[in-house]
């Protein structure tokens, strides 16, 4: 099980953000060259962002969000990383399934000329992030791409995208898109990450903000400041009392099918094989974040 409940994004342009970004307790960072690296740094970004990679933080994901398949950068930023194999590319904006195909080609050739391809290492995954209504309709065929782990939200874009008067915190008018993500992702069993918080001195709405993705189904949370990472952490961690539960719940059915039962009560709750499987994947979650 894969534990990314904070997803950091790291500018490859920022030499001090990317020496100090391992050690603020994100379970993984996406180094960056799109957004935030200005035109005239992308191929000093590129260096760094492989000089990075060449000896990688243990025990931390890192992945790379390469710049849009319609710019004039992404085969550069191609070859440059996948040499230096991080855990995934994410790939910004993706509205189409077809859209990865020429990227997906020029990564096999990429990888067959560098001897890291299949058998000999496994293929590189990736993360498309699904920006715009097109995306959102789209998303399940996009899920289900050769390499893709999962789907990231950009809520910026599709917000823009959709015409919505956004206001405060209130996530409501994205409600159903994000759901969507959320479906498509689970129906070709994928990872699926919640997209930024833009209110990076707002600890409560982040907090608040995590706490519905977590809610919603999410696995994790993209962040664009460190001050947002252990309000992720937190929401994406089982509490305690969850635990708790979960454990009386496999217990309790355990012991029911023991005497020859698959279904039983506990705490007034009916529980059948399914519950079991939920409450156990908690429990390993939990587990699996106290050890990280």
């Amino acid at each position: 099980m894969l534990l990314l409940r904070s997803l950091l994004y790291v500018p490859g342009s920022n030499p001090r953000a990317l020496s100090k970004a391992p050690t603020l307790g994100a379970d993984g960072l996406l180094l960056d060259l799109e957004d935030s690296v200005a035109p005239e740094a992308k191929e000093t970004a590129r260096e760094a962002l492989v000089e990075f990679l060449r000896q990688p933080p243990p025990g931390l994901w890192l992945g790379v969000r390469l710049n849009a398949l319609d710019s004039p950068w992404w085969e550069a930023d191609l070859e440059a990383i996948v040499p230096a194999r991080p855990h995934a590319l994410c790939l910004p904006k993706i509205s189409h399934p077809e859209e990865l195909t020429p990227l997906l080609q020029r990564l096999e050739a990429l990888e067959s000329a560098h001897g890291i391809a299949p058998p000999l290492a496994p293929p590189l995954p990736l993360l498309p992030m699904i920006e715009t209504p097109r995306g959102v309709i789209h998303a399940h065929d996009i899920a289900r791409q050769p390499r893709v782990m999962g789907l990231a939200a950009g809520v910026n874009d599709l917000a823009k995208g959709l015409r919505l008067r956004r206001t405060g915190g209130d996530r409501q008018p994205l409600r159903h898109a994000l759901q969507q993500l959320v479906l498509a992702a689970r129906a070709a069993e994928r990872m699926v990450f919640d997209g930024v918080y833009n209110q990076v001195r707002d600890e409560a709405g982040c907090a608040a903000e995590c706490d519905e993705a977590a809610w919603l189904g999410f696995d994790g949370k993209t962040l664009i400041h460190p001050s947002q990472i252990a309000p992720a952490n937190r929401a994406f961690l089982p509490s305690a009392e969850e635990a708790e539960g979960a454990q009386r719940l496999v217990e309790g059915w355990r012991a029911a099918q023991a005497a020859g039962r698959e279904v039983c009560l506990v705490d007034g709750t009916l529980v059948e094989r399914l519950h079991v499987t939920a409450a156990e994947r908690l429990l390993a979650l939990r587990v699996q974040a106290l050890e990280a």
